[in-house]
C-alpha cells in the first residue's frame, strides 16, 4: 500500500506507476478535500494544477454560451485531471466539476510537467489513459445522441458505482440532468420508474443502488464497451 504524508493512496495511476518514480513524485503531492460542486478544471481556463483523485467523481462538462451544459465522461480514482498536460495541452476545451465528493492529491501544472520529462514510465501511463478518454468520449457522444433518458441514466449510475466503494451515490435530480443531457422531470420520472422496479431507492440528495443486475438489463449496449476500460484501469474485475 502507497502513502503519501500517511494518507493512503487511492489513485490508480499513483499504484500503478513504478516505485522510483512515485517515489520521485511523493514531495510534490498535496492531500486535499473535494466537496460537492468544486470546480477542478474551467473551460478555456489554463491547467493550474493536477489532481490525482482517491475517491469521489468528476463530471467531464460541455458548456454552451446559453448556459447549458451536458456530460461528455466521467473521471474518477483511475483518471489524472489535467490529463491534457500529458500530450502538452494547456488550455482545456471543457470543464470539470465534482460532482461525488471525495478527496485526493494535488500537484501543481508547472511541477507536474518537469516530471514528465524524467518519469517515462508515468508519461507512458497518461498518454494510454488520453487515449482510452478520447474513445469515451466518442462513445457517449454516441450515447447522448441515439439513447433514450433511461438508458443514459442507467449507464450513468453503473458507470460512478463503479468508482466508488458504496451503493449510496450523493447526487440530485437537477445535476443529474446535466449529466445525461435533459430535463429534470425527465431525469425525475426516470428514477420514479427505477424506484418502482426495486432497482434503486431515492432521498434527498441521494440515490441508492439495490439491484444492479436488473440496472445492467436497462442500460444501454454503451455500458459494456465503457466496462472494458474500467477493467483495464483497474477499476473492477
Amino acid at each position: 500500500m502507497r502513502t503519501v504524508g500517511g494518507r493512503r493512496v487511492g489513485n490508480k495511476i499513483l499504484q500503478r506507476m513504478p516505485q522510483l518514480e512515485f517515489e520521485a513524485l511523493e514531495p510534490e503531492l498535496e492531500f486535499v478535500r473535494l466537496d460537492l460542486a468544486t470546480s477542478l478544471q474551467r473551460e478555456r481556463e489554463p491547467i493550474e494544477a493536477v489532481y490525482f483523485m482517491n475517491c469521489g467523481i468528476a463530471s467531464i462538462l460541455i458548456e454552451t454560451a446559453d448556459g447549458r451544459s451536458v456530460e461528455v465522461g466521467i473521471a474518477g480514482r483511475e483518471d489524472m485531471i489535467g490529463l491534457q498536460l500529458a500530450a502538452g495541452l494547456e488550455d482545456p476545451t471543457h470543464t470539470l466539476l465534482i460532482q461525488v465528493p471525495g478527496d485526493g492529491f494535488r500537484m501543481q501544472a508547472p511541477a507536474i510537467k518537469r516530471a514528465l520529462d524524467s518519469l517515462p514510465g508515468l508519461r507512458r501511463i497518461l498518454i494510454r489513459q488520453l487515449g482510452i478518454r478520447s474513445m469515451q468520449f466518442a462513445q457517449n457522444a454516441a450515447c447522448n445522441r441515439l439513447h433514450n433518458t433511461r438508458q443514459r441514466l442507467a449507464r450513468w449510475i453503473l458507470l460512478t458505482r463503479d468508482r466508488i466503494d458504496t451503493d449510496a451515490i450523493s447526487t440530485t435530480h437537477e445535476f443529474l440532468s446535466k449529466m445525461v443531457g435533459t430535463d429534470r422531470p425527465s431525469v425525475s420520472l426516470a428514477l420514479a420508474d427505477f424506484q418502482r422496479e426495486g432497482i434503486l431507492v431515492g432521498g434527498r440528495g441521494v440515490i441508492c443502488l439495490l439491484n444492479r443486475k436488473k440496472l445492467e438489463d436497462h442500460a444501454c449496449e454503451c455500458y459494456e464497451v465503457f466496462r472494458q476500460f474500467n477493467v483495464e484501469m483497474g477499476l473492477i474485475s
